[in-house]
């Protein structure tokens, strides 16, 4: 596919909003991946060149968060193994569902998402004492990075949002202890389906690296931002580039434009 200026023009600043509204509120994924479907990508290349995007900035918050201890390795390494392999099956059956039925999920399945990350019950954490790593324990978590896994590679906002909730509600992690086990997997998902992805040919390099950097920054601004409420200013941003990717991606399956 060939990249003209116009692409660029509407990808980085979509991009760069992503990584700010994911460092303040989470879902960031639910404005890169429609802004590059708004750019004009087609649904595999554009969920192919996110996953490039995105997997910079979660290298950099998987780093972070393992530099300053915050990550528990002997329940995040067995996470991270099982993650990857499923999120790689994930693109695997991702590319095999005609373009055409594909938009017309991301269609549904994007607007979907989006009510389930914004509505406040449900991002409303629950604060429990750090889980004992028990064989339960395990289980869980190894079941959460299958699922959540498979889910980041076949499609993939709002994955870090879901493995925080998963792991406060139902592991009953605390916080602090579920993001650095959230920040692990989510780093694993990326790279377990964009490996299979670049190996297909499918990201476009170049615009994934510009927009990275866009997405890195996003992260800088966002999470150096003191934000009372992070949630209520990133809802418009969302909602508009929602309303947006809509209207495009109907016009495209009506074949208006």
């Amino acid at each position: 596919m060939e990249i003209d200026l116009f692409t660029y023009l509407i990808a980085c600043p979509l991009v760069f909003l992503a990584g700010f509204v994911d460092a303040i509120a989470g879902g960031g994924g639910l404005i890169s991946l429609p802004g590059y479907l708004i750019a004009g990508l087609p649904p595999i290349t554009a969920s192919a060149t996110n996953k490039l995007s995105a997997g910079m900035g979660a290298t950099i918050a998987f780093g972070n968060y393992l530099k300053n201890g915050l990550v528990n390795l002997k329940l995040s390494v067995p996470c991270v193994i099982v993650a990857m392999i499923f999120s790689s099956l994930g693109a695997r059956v991702q590319m095999m569902i005609p373009e055409h039925f594909l938009k017309i999920f991301m269609l549904i399945a994007l607007p979907v998402t989006l009510v389930i990350v914004l509505n406040k019950e449900a991002l409303k954490p629950k604060i429990f004492f750090s889980a004992k790593l028990t064989k339960e324990v395990f289980i869980k978590a190894l079941i959460i990075a299958m699922v959540i896994g498979f889910y980041d590679g076949l499609y993939g906002p709002a994955t870090g949002t879901f493995l925080l909730i998963f792991f406060v509600k139902i592991i009953g992690m605390n916080i602090k202890d579920a993001n650095g086990i959230a920040k692990a997997i989510n780093w694993a998902t990326n790279m377990g389906a964009l490996v299979l992805f670049i190996s297909s040919g499918r990201v476009l390099i170049s615009l994934g690296i510009v927009c990275g950097l866009f997405n890195m920054l996003g992260n800088y601004l966002g999470s150096n931002l003191f934000m009372k409420k992070g949630v209520d200013i990133a809802r418009p941003i969302m909602i508009a580039v929602m309303i947006i990717f809509i209207i495009r991606i109907t016009l495209e399956l009506l074949h208006i434009i």
